[in-house]
């Protein structure tokens, strides 16, 4: 009997430990797949095929930690982060087809440069031009409890990183903002997080990281103070802002 109930007690045990397990969300495995995926971005443009396939992956992650699926999650973050990992090697092996500055006998010859006449449409606008000292800096949002920057987002990064590369004496401030939902402890990390993301891209585009701060303030600084998903979506968002 007491063999009985020593076997039941550790089959208990085994069964609470596997479910608790299975019941977290994958946060180690998603920080890392963010990471990497974020690392293969040079890549995107030579290992084309790989990179569309990993981005498809880490949104079905995602997805699939929305719906509390997280086994299924984990799993997927980490075909991501293999992926992610195989498209770095591959461009940091083969810098000529990878690597920005591939194009300079194209430019050399006239091909692939923006001539004085071709100014960018954004340009014609003082307020959106990179080469103001005064543009007026973009906002960019997020979807709900992610982090990773709307595609429709990115062309807002890289004209902060063209005003950047024009004003390298300039330093900014990107301020992370979340909506109301969660806690706020939750919220001021996600807000981190947000701020430090676009922090990554601009990096990546080849900003010093000494020219960019970071700051969370989490839910604190709503735009819109309703409770919709119109005003939710307006919050969650990083500001860009002149240090000097």
């Amino acid at each position: 009997m007491k063999q009985i109930f020593n076997f039941c007690a550790v089959a208990v045990f085994v069964f609470t430990m596997f479910c608790s397990c299975a019941g977290n969300p994958p946060k180690d495995e998603r920080d890392l797949a963010e990471k990497a995926f974020a690392d293969a971005e040079p890549g995107k443009d030579c290992a084309k095929e790989d990179y569309l396939a990993a981005e498809d992956i880490l949104n079905q992650a995602r997805e699939a930690v929305n719906k509390k699926e997280y086994d299924k999650a984990r799993e997927l973050f980490k075909m991501v982060k293999e992926k992610s990992d195989a498209i770095v090697k591959y461009y940091r092996e083969n810098p000529d087809k990878c690597m920005p500055g591939n194009d300079k006998k194209a430019d050399a010859d006239g091909e692939g440069k923006i001539k004085e006449d071709e100014t960018p449409e954004a340009a014609a606008n003082p307020a959106e031009d990179p080469k103001n000292p005064e543009m007026e800096f973009p906002t960019v949002h997020f979807e709900y409890n992610e982090y990773a920057i709307l595609a429709d987002d990115m062309p807002k990064v890289d004209l902060m990183a063209q005003w950047m590369v024009n004003f390298p004496e300039r330093v900014v401030r990107i301020e992370g903002h979340a909506d109301e939902r969660g806690s706020v402890d939750y919220n001021l990390s996600l807000g981190e997080k947000r701020a430090a993301e676009v922090k990554n891209k601009l990096i990546q585009a080849g900003i010093d990281s000494a020219r960019i701060k970071i700051v969370s303030y989490g839910e604190e600084r709503p735009i819109d103070p309703a409770s919709n998903e119109e005003a939710w979506f307006k919050n969650r968002r990083a500001e860009f802002k002149r240090e000097n």
